[in-house]
């Protein structure tokens, strides 16, 4: 990717990126890249982002536990435990020491009163997340509002198919909310799933024709924005490595992420540690033709900060 200079009115500062110079290596599953480092790099993050949802199952922190505390409960524990995860996909895990400073202090239970408006003017909001500051408590009411006219929460999002993969896009599609974008829907559906409050699960990104970061990346690493082939392309190459599809949400954006103050560690950990698993990225490698210790040194580009 090359650098991209922007005038202000002020002079511009440029910082340094690094980005895996072209070395010769190609392959058909990824035909965007040109790199072995950039193709080891998205590997690397597929790996922590498996390794995340792993740890949503069995032992996330914060929210996330308390809402696997309530998925073993009754119906409306388990009620609960959707709302509370609604919220936090909607709100976004800060970056930080503190990923759920904010989320803690705005979570309600169910059938409590809504934030008022004026908080809701000044909340921070995760990298992830979706709530917009105009938009007050809209999105969170539509919800709300969502789940009465269906019944239940978990009664609408399973409604509408026979098996895991259909269920998720039913239920995707029932989220598409005013103000609920494709990433909170996405991992909103994936941590009930994580969790086992819902049997779905993703069979592809469902990516849409704007330009999320998770789009973006998909494109250039499949080098194709027409959405059947760019389905085709992915889905080949997530059969051959055996990577759930679920985790090419989060390790995709990752992958494409340029660093800044929104993520520090330039990556986001969406309020859930997790490092790439060694063997597990070694394995991957092998698929590709790649050697997991064999990494080049990455290329300084300049790119505006």
């Amino acid at each position: 990717m090359g650098a991209r200079r922007a005038s202000t009115s002020s002079q511009v500062r440029v910082k340094q990126m690094t980005r895996h110079a072209e070395d010769g290596w190609s392959h058909d599953l990824l035909p965007g890249l040109r790199s072995s480092g950039e193709a080891l790099d998205l590997l690397g993050h597929l790996s922590r982002a498996r390794v995340r949802l792993d740890r949503l199952a069995s032992d996330a922190p914060g929210p996330y536990a308390t809402a696997r505390a309530l998925a073993g409960g009754d119906a409306d524990d388990r009620e609960e435990a959707t709302w509370l995860l609604f919220q936090v996909a909607y709100y976004g895990p800060l970056e930080g020491d503190e990923p759920f400073r904010e989320i803690d202090r705005l979570l309600v239970r169910r059938d409590d009163a809504l934030p008022a408006p004026d908080v809701l003017e000044a909340v921070a909001v995760g990298p992830r997340g979706a709530h917009a500051h105009d938009r007050g408590v809209a999105t969170l009411q539509g919800y709300r509002d969502w789940s009465t006219r269906v019944g239940s929460q978990l009664t609408g999002l399973a409604a509408g198919g026979t098996d895991a993969a259909r269920r998720f896009d039913a239920a995707f599609r029932a989220l598409a909310l005013p103000g609920l974008h494709r990433d909170a829907r996405f991992e909103f559906l994936v941590t009930l799933g994580s969790l086992g409050l819902l049997d779905a699960a993703p069979w592809s990104l469902l990516l849409d024709a704007g330009r999320d970061p998770v789009s973006v990346a998909a494109k250039r690493a499949f080098l194709t924005g027409d959405a059947v082939l760019l389905q085709r392309r992915f889905g080949a190459f997530a059969r051959a490595l055996g990577v759930p599809v679920a985790a090419f949400d989060l390790g995709l954006r990752n992958w494409d992420l340029r660093p800044g103050p929104s993520a520090p560690l330039g990556y986001l950990v969406a309020g859930v540690p997790a490092e790439p698993d060694a063997d597990e990225v070694a394995l991957l490698a092998a698929e590709l033709g790649l050697s997991a210790g064999a990494e080049p040194a990455p290329e300084p580009v300049a790119a505006d900060e």
